[in-house]
């Protein structure tokens, strides 16, 4: 069973999600650094180049590749993969989603110095916010939420999953 990471853009996905794999010895992998590594172009290029559509349809084939690995990996998720072509259903069915929770309020102040994602580029604060609240719904699926917040440690989050999945 796979453990999907999953948020909005940075709330720690890929750096929880490698400390999560050497908590709980299962290997790990980043959605986008494979689909970069698979089409041999960054997420910002597809986005550029080619358009969202184009790399959603990517996005879901490298997807299903990885939901065909036979043994357990942690996989983070991009921000918007959940709520885009059905792969909400498609990831509750596969494995344990668990939703990295910050409010907006703290993304925001954040999200002001990524330079390298694909949609803060040209969109404000204001247009970023309604692209979260339209996925939020989407994160709210996972069946574990854990709030990254001062009382967070990807300890507990192992500790948890452990409890969740008895292993």
């Amino acid at each position: 069973m796979h453990l999907f990471i999953n948020g909005f853009m940075g709330v720690g996905k890929t750096t929880i999600g490698r400390e999560l794999s050497n908590l709980l010895n299962l290997p790990f992998i980043d959605l986008d650094e494979y689909i970069t590594k698979q089409e041999g172009k960054s997420i910002s290029d597809i986005f550029q180049q080619d358009g969202e559509l184009s790399f959603r349809l990517i996005e879901r084939k490298s997807l299903l590749s990885l939901l065909a690995l036979a043994d357990p990996h942690i996989i983070a998720l991009g921000g918007g993969t959940m709520s885009s072509l059905k792969n909400d259903t498609l990831l509750i069915k596969n494995g344990v989603c668990i939703y990295l929770y910050k409010p907006w309020e703290e993304i925001a102040l954040y999200i002001k110095i990524l330079t390298d994602r694909p949609l803060t580029t040209g969109l404000s604060l204001v247009e970023l916010e309604i692209i979260f609240r339209k996925r939020e719904h989407f994160y709210e699926l996972c069946q574990l939420k854990m709030p990254v917040d001062t009382a967070f440690t990807t300890q507990k989050l192992a500790n948890y999953l452990k409890l969740l999945t008895n292993r």
